[in-house]
């Protein structure tokens, strides 16, 4: 049987190695740099212990033992971290990364792995490992994806294949963020300004209704395209907004940004290219910059 690796043995590590282990895959090892630095040994000397993982002193020794390397510490060292893994690497083996970092840092980390022959993947990690552990959702992209992924997802694991070259997947993460962050703190927002008239819970049932009146896609194509054609008209609306919140001595973070970006729209020129007409579809937007 394969032989797992983990480099770092974190939380992240710790939750997928015991899941790992749940499905029968015995041969897991891990090294973390503090596993003889107290305090933090003992917590790492435990999770081991827990997740039945075999704990091994040295980078090097890790991945002379190991067919799948797996990368998981701070996203500012990655880098570092396959430079230094990269003495050690052989042909065939895979080099996985699930750090939470940006597209460029994986190039970088793909370039340093791929002259050793061994097989880079760019995993983006998709949700919370605490709770999923293994089977936490995650993407995966580069010249080892494939392998990784049809070996992983018969133990459970749910990793989809995104196929294209390793920064891929993290760029989907990170641009997903865009989204998953901006809401929230719009949410926010939205609530303390909200609450200041005791109708923070009419705002958001007003919200759902607009939010939940079908299917997500149509909706969204929805709003991209009718937001571009009337940008100058919600800027100024914008002006409003804004006004009212300094009233309230509401924080306007969020609503300065979105004026901002409704002006980037107007200046665009979205509505002339458009001849003023919202397109049928938000991909058509593209073709005002894809040239």
């Amino acid at each position: 049987m394969f032989k797992i690796g983990f480099i770092g043995f974190g939380e992240a590590s710790f939750n997928i190695a015991a899941g790992l282990a749940g499905e029968g895959i015995i041969h897991i090892h891990a090294y973390d740099k503090f596993w003889n630095i107290e305090p933090q040994s003992k917590i790492v000397t435990q999770r081991a212990k827990d997740a039945g993982v075999n704990l091994v002193k040295s980078i090097s020794e890790l991945i002379e033992i190991s067919d799948i390397v797996i990368s998981s510490v701070s996203a500012n060292l990655a880098v570092a971290l396959a430079e230094e893994s990269a003495i050690y690497l052989k042909s065939g083996q895979l080099y996985v990364d699930i750090n939470s970092a940006g597209p460029d840092t994986k190039v970088a980390a793909n370039e340093i792995v791929s002259k050793t022959k061994a097989l880079f993947v760019d995993v983006a990690v998709m949700g919370t490992v605490p709770g999923n552990g293994h089977k936490v959702p995650m993407l995966a992209s580069g010249a080892g994806a494939k392998e990784f992924a049809e070996t992983m997802n018969r133990y459970g694991m749910n990793i989809t294949l995104l196929e294209g070259p390793a920064g891929k997947s993290s760029a989907s993460k990170m641009f997903r963020s865009i989204f998953m962050k901006g809401f929230v703190t719009l949410l926010l927002e939205t609530v303390m300004a909200s609450h200041q008239y005791g109708i923070e819970d009419d705002v958001l049932a007003s919200i759902e209704e607009t939010l939940t009146d079908g299917p997500f896609l149509p909706i969204i194509n929805g709003l991209l395209t009718r937001g571009v054609i009337h940008s100058e008209r919600r800027e100024h609306e914008m002006d409003e907004v804004l006004t009212t919140l300094n009233n309230l001595q509401v924080d306007s973070t969020m609503s300065k940004a979105t004026k901002a970006k409704l002006k980037w729209c107007t200046d665009q020129k979205f509505k002339e290219f458009f001849k003023g007409v919202p397109p049928n579809d938000f991909h058509e937007i593209f073709t005002m910059f894809d040239k």
